[in-house]
């Protein structure tokens, strides 16, 4: 940490400025309706947020839960993610009496010393989030922690109480500005995004086409089709096992013994296949047989569909295009790979992003929150199926509307980046004492967002 503060400013522990001893949250068994207790979730940027709590059986234990006080800030002690692991928040005025669990540490700081929101805005700048970071430890192969000690050897920027409450004044009134336009960004991102798929979907069920239409229907084939959109009369519904071989990934085994004959080849898995993209940037590797490998191959054109994970996520997915050589699908993925040219990849890809994604939930298996669908089900999902004229007219006219869209979507993307980084700028200079009396620092390039 940059020692060469402003004068009048001083550097102290945590441990400095405590007026009671850190302390951990207890643990309450689940109880509908019971105690209520802060969920992780509630660790909100700045302050708790009080609607985040579940209910917990206060009189499974003879000790009392850990309450919370108007003025503490709570502190994750541990988390999946070293970025979030150390993250504060402050109790403003709970609606009600409420406990906090054993993931959490409290902090009591002297008011005299500190104002606790100017605490609650330093806890959450670079300047001490860069602290918390270095300290964590890995406990296992994903799990961060931090502990009292390494919480109270925290150095903390501190000018006198009034400056404190005038450069919290400064902070939460740049901070407003940042968060509307970050707000009204991001729903522009949305609305792209969501006009994307409409016209999209639109698109591959003839919305687009102005001939009259037809109901649709297919004969039964012991699956919830639910009922089919009309298309133009001119399109047909049929089973995707009819446009396309389907075909399950390989599936990832431990092998204790080295085989030379192997080869290695990157595998994508069910969180690179995303709605109407692909994730790249962690492609796993594995090991196969070369001639394994070689079936498993994907090819451009390919249409890769997720085949399990969390609701939503069924039938969702995207075109390859060799964007990574030689690479493979794992057995959680589907490979729809058009036969005979019956069907543009795209009205495939954007048909399952919409209709498809429905038509997998509602004939998919679910396990223990997790759902998955058969490649034998999958087979059987009902495909509208246009003339290939038409099929060329939809993917040019869409490809033309959708790159405007995704133009202006990775705009506001940017935008939102911006202020990211503005936020984290703005907080550096108020917590090293370089935020102006004046004017706001961060007024031009908050209004260029």
């Amino acid at each position: 940490m940059n020692r060469d503060l402003p004068t009048g400013w001083t550097l102290l522990k945590l441990a400095d400025v405590l007026r009671e001893p850190l302390a951990n949250g207890r643990s309450l068994p689940a109880r509908e309706g019971g105690f209520p207790v802060l969920r992780a979730t509630a660790l909100r940027p700045v302050t708790v947020d009080f609607t985040q709590t579940k209910g917990g059986d206060e009189t499974a234990h003879n000790n009392p839960p850990a309450l919370v006080e108007p003025g503490d800030l709570l502190v994750s002690r541990v988390s999946g993610s070293r970025s979030l692991v150390g993250e504060g928040a402050l109790v403003d005025a709970p609606p009600r009496t409420t406990a906090f669990p054993d993931t959490m540490i409290r902090v009591r700081v002297q008011p005299s010393l500190v104002a606790p929101r100017y605490l609650a805005h330093l806890w959450n700048s670079p300047v001490v989030r860069r602290q918390l970071e270095d300290r964590a430890r890995q406990g296992g192969a994903t799990i961060y922690r931090i502990n009292h000690r390494d919480l109270a050897q925290t150095l903390l920027p501190l000018p006198a109480l009034d400056e404190q409450v005038r450069i919290i004044s400064l902070v939460e009134d740049h901070l407003a500005r940042i968060d509307a336009t970050t707000t009204r960004t991001s729903g522009a991102v949305n609305q792209a995004d969501e006009l994307v798929q409409a016209m999209s979907a639109q698109a591959s069920l003839g919305g687009l086409s102005g001939a009259d239409r037809a109901p649709g229907s297919l004969p039964p084939a012991g699956t919830h089709d639910g009922t089919l959109p009309s298309l133009p009369a001119d399109w047909r519904w049929t089973r995707l096992e009819s446009v396309a071989e389907v075909t399950l990934g390989v599936t990832k085994t431990s092998r204790r013994r080295w085989d030379p004959t192997e080869v290695e080849v990157p595998c994508l898995r069910v969180a690179n296949v995303q709605r109407g993209r692909l994730a790249l940037d962690d492609i796993h590797i594995i090991r196969l047989p070369m001639q394994r490998a070689q079936a498993a191959r994907l090819r451009t054109g390919d249409v890769i569909l997720a085949g399990g994970g969390e609701g939503g996520q069924l039938g969702r997915g995207w075109i390859w295009e060799e964007q990574v050589p030689d690479c493979v699908h794992q057995n959680h993925v589907f490979r729809a790979r058009i036969t005979h040219q019956q069907l543009h990849p795209k009205l495939l890809a954007w048909h399952t992003n919409g209709f498809g994604r429905q038509w997998c939930e509602r004939n998919a298996t679910q396990v223990t929150g997790l759902a998955s669908i058969s490649l034998g089900r999958i087979r059987l999902m009902p495909v509208p199926v246009a003339p290939p004229e038409e099929q060329q007219r939809l993917v040019s006219l869409v490809d033309a509307h959708l790159t405007s869209l995704q133009a202006a979507s990775a705009a506001a993307q940017r935008a939102v980046d911006v202020a990211v980084r503005l936020r984290s700028n703005l907080l550096q200079q108020a917590f090293t004492g370089q935020l102006s009396h004046t004017a706001p620092p961060f007024g031009q390039q908050e209004s260029s967002l």
